[in-house]
């Protein structure tokens, strides 16, 4: 690996992991005010309203979002010619994903504030959707510090604006409400600094251009669903199945497993725009980069796991209180599938760089089944429970399966 190469994956990286570090802190400690304020039930009821806006946003990309990040990655000069045609789709999408919100929402079983808060997210998502484009185009030309700045802003309104609102109202209302306009702010701010990365920014709404993207972006958009589908259907379900007490139970126990996620996003958003150059230019170099990637999340992951389990009612207690008890078993079940994470997380991305994910979509589209079918039969019998065991089941095979393909390929 060159020393360029290092240094700037060294320095993207700690523009990501200062960020990171910041925004999990602070976003952890508007849960555990959260948590502490309403309770099970009031994590639970916040939790379905942002997981199943997040979950109904299966038409806000269709893949177009990453695959412009890969091809601008290769050849920046696409950025011109591809960025127009890419924003007005992601506008219409936008429309019409909101369109579809809006029509689920309305005869779900929720009260009606509830839905409300809902529709109220999802046309913020709207927003959100739409400067994603201009995330992807930062992340091509590897430069990571404005996403982390933008991120910490938004983290710090949250926590600081965010936490006063729901101490002094103790209601979820309002606290949402706050909560999307930092959104609101952190979208504005990735679009005005993203923007600086092209000469010129356009909107161009020619159907015929979009079809030409959508035929070579679908993987993506699949992979994208069959992710998606992964992790927010235990939550909904969990929700629809058994109640917000026990959504709040076991999304007390996921906050703290996705404090280490932190780890394979900073190493996956900095690797995949080299994965994807060195694919086309220097494959030696890009062995090297998956092999010390893959030792690193390796090593990490299985600590992970040891230091989860040893101190799961410990850390429970202290960050959610002895109301969050239960969710101490849960976390130690879940502390078996974050190696499985951080290795998915870094073949995933590269399989998407080198151009074969297809393959990857075919992975994640029958573990995402998989785990749809565990989670149904899992959290009916066993609940909170049950529902972590199928995370991990699900998760060891996609592991399973991954290694098989890239070991037979090489």
């Amino acid at each position: 690996m060159t020393e360029s190469l290092k240094l700037k994956l060294i320095k993207n990286a700690g523009w990501l992991f200062g960020a990171e570090i910041i925004s999990k802190l602070l976003a952890y400690g508007i849960i555990v005010i959260l948590s502490r304020t309403l309770g099970p039930e009031g994590l639970g009821q916040y939790s379905f309203i942002f997981y199943y806006v997040g979950l109904l946003g299966i038409f806000s990309d269709l893949g177009v979002g990453y695959y412009f990040m890969r091809e601008v990655a290769r050849n920046r000069g696409r950025a011109e010619e591809l960025l127009p045609d890419v924003l007005g789709l992601k506008i219409v999408l936008a429309l019409v994903n909101f369109g579809i919100i809006l029509i689920l929402t309305l005869p779900l079983p929720k009260p009606a504030w509830m839905k409300v808060l809902i529709i109220l997210a999802g046309a913020e998502a709207m927003l959100t959707w739409v400067s994603y484009v201009f995330v992807r185009l930062m992340y091509a030309n590897e430069v990571t510090k404005y996403e982390a700045i933008a991120k910490t802003i938004e983290r710090f309104w949250a926590f600081f604006v965010g936490g006063a609102v729901l101490y002094l109202s103790k209601s979820l209302r309002p606290f949402i409400i706050t909560l999307l306009v930092g959104y609101s702010i952190r979208e504005l701010l990735r679009m005005k600094w993203g923007s600086r990365f092209a000469n010129e920014v356009k909107i161009r709404f020619k159907p015929e251009a979009w079809l030409s993207l959508l035929r070579k972006s679908y993987p993506f958009w699949l992979i994208g669903l069959f992710t998606l589908i992964y992790y927010r259907t235990d939550m909904v379900m969990l929700s629809l199945m058994r109640g917000d007490y026990e959504t709040g139970i076991y999304r007390a126990a996921y906050t703290l497993i996705e404090v280490s996620l932190f780890v394979p996003n900073i190493v996956v958003s900095t690797t995949m725009p080299s994965m994807a150059r060195l694919w086309e230019r220097d494959r030696k170099t890009l062995r090297i980069l998956l092999k010390k990637s893959f030792q690193i999340l390796g090593a990490l992951g299985i600590a992970g796991t040891a230091g989860y389990y040893i101190l799961a009612e410990w850390g429970v207690i202290i960050v959610f209180g002895e109301g969050f008890l239960y969710s101490a078993s849960v976390l130690r079940i879940l502390a078996f599938a974050i190696p499985f994470m951080f290795m998915n997380s870094l073949f995933g991305s590269f399989l998407n760089a080198t151009g074969r994910e297809l393959t990857f979509t075919k992975i994640t589209g029958f573990t995402a089944l998989l785990n749809v079918m565990l989670n149904y039969f899992m959290i009916l019998n066993y609940g909170a429970s049950g529902a972590a065991v199928a995370t991990v089941v699900s998760q060891g095979v996609a592991s399973v399966l991954n290694t098989v393909y890239l070991i037979y390929q090489h």
